[in-house]
């Protein structure tokens, strides 16, 4: 976590300060070079790889606009698997020869060797930012830009790396109308505090629980269930901490960038968990894939197969390795239990009051079903992940 060092601390010090001493139309250009050398700091190899990358995704929206004899559905698509391409590239390529040299050994055939790929710092992130600004851009809801509000779109040092997912209108709406005020400066603080502490103070005590999820077949029943139990504490304070701490430090640029976590450990059903866990995500994942799929319409197993390409996809995006695969298809099959439910109770025509008695019941169940499904996440070896999971459900 880069975001809980002094160096950043100080970093982030700095640049506020000299950022507000700057006239308001050049506070953007500034904040740019600023996002600039802190990729540089932190990931110099690539560099210049995403700036590569935003130059030509800004050229694309550009010619997009322009009058020129092209065709625009051509250029798109051009552009979003120019995106597509660098993120299979640098994430995905060892995981897909890694893939086929097992599959090839088995039917003895010859093998590839696998590159050690270095993946860009956040890669997963700016690509589908830039996928979403291509998208509404094509679609008419993404005004033309200058190339410094642009670049500060994508290079952004507080969602850099782990997000939240920004949309484009709704930041340069707020570049071009930011005014001082210290309530900023309250706000952004408080969240950053906020972030830290979920940091240090619950999630890192975790990392002392977690060794059974990685010595399974050593450890007892109740020792994986504390686990299990440590983990989902661990990931859920970590990860909205590291949110808390982006969405703090944006603002005290004057920016409210997208809340990513609203309680989602006690949603009453998985639908209800992934509007309110990662929801910047979730966001990207409905708009952009479950959507024009053909989303809920049509019939129920429809729905269900969209849910399941949806969340499997979602799982990819995750990590590079196919125990990320089953967790997204695993919450992909808790939509299609928690859409079939549903679809029974409009077919008995059973007033939702009626079970309002049931919720700390469907909290729970929840709950218990979002953490058996981060054995899935944690765990890269699927043979001890199902092992794991057999034991939880006393299935073995």
């Amino acid at each position: 976590m880069i975001f809980n060092t002094w160096a950043f601390g100080l970093f982030l010090l700095v640049t506020v300060v000299f950022y507000w001493c700057f006239p308001a139309k050049w506070r953007h250009v500034f904040l740019l070079l600023a996002s600039f050398l802190f990729y540089a700091y932190y990931f110099p190899p690539y560099t210049f790889l995403i700036l590569f990358m935003a130059m030509v995704v800004y050229g694309i929206s550009l010619l997009l606009k322009s009058q020129l004899r092209i065709s625009h559905k051509a250029l798109f698509i051009s552009g979003i698997v120019f995106c597509l391409a660098f993120l299979v590239y640098y994430k995905y390529t060892k995981m897909i020869l890694q893939t086929w040299n097992e599959l090839a050994s088995a039917f003895q055939e010859p093998v590839f060797s696998v590159p050690q790929l270095l993946v860009p710092l956040g890669l997963s992130f700016f690509v589908f930012e830039f996928v979403h600004y291509l998208v509404d851009f094509y679609r008419g809801k993404a005004e033309k830009v200058s190339i410094t509000e642009f670049g500060l779109f994508a290079m952004f040092f507080p969602t850099l790396v782990a997000g939240p997912i920004k949309r484009f209108q709704n930041f340069i709406d707020q570049l071009r109308h930011i005014r001082f005020s210290w309530e900023h400066f309250y706000v952004g603080t408080r969240r950053i505090v906020i972030g830290l502490a979920k940091k240090t103070i619950i999630a890192d005590p975790m990392n002392f629980f977690l060794d059974p999820l990685f010595k399974p077949y050593s450890a007892s029943d109740p020792e994986l269930y504390l686990a299990v139990l440590a983990y989902a504490v661990k990931i859920y304070a970590d990860f909205s901490g590291y949110s808390d701490i982006a969405i703090g430090a944006a603002r005290l640029f004057g920016y409210q960038i997208p809340e990513n976590f609203m309680y989602p450990y006690f949603s009453r059903n998985i639908a209800e968990f992934w509007n309110c866990w990662h929801i910047s995500l979730s966001n990207w994942i409905r708009d952009y894939i479950y959507i024009p799929l053909g989303g809920n319409r049509g019939t129920l197993w429809f729905a269900i197969r969209n849910s399941l390409i949806a969340m499997g996809l979602s799982g990819l995006w995750h990590g590079a390795s196919w125990n990320f695969v089953v967790w997204g298809l695993w919450h992909g099959m808790g939509l299609a239990i928690y859409r079939t439910w549903n679809y029974g109770l409009k077919r008995v025509d059973i007033p939702r009051q009626k079970l309002a008695f049931l919720t700390p019941v469907s909290i729970l169940l929840t709950f218990s079903f979002v953490c058996v499904g981060w054995v899935f996440f944690v765990v890269v070896n699927l043979r001890e992940a199902f092992y794991i999971v057999g034991r939880i459900l006393q299935i073995q």
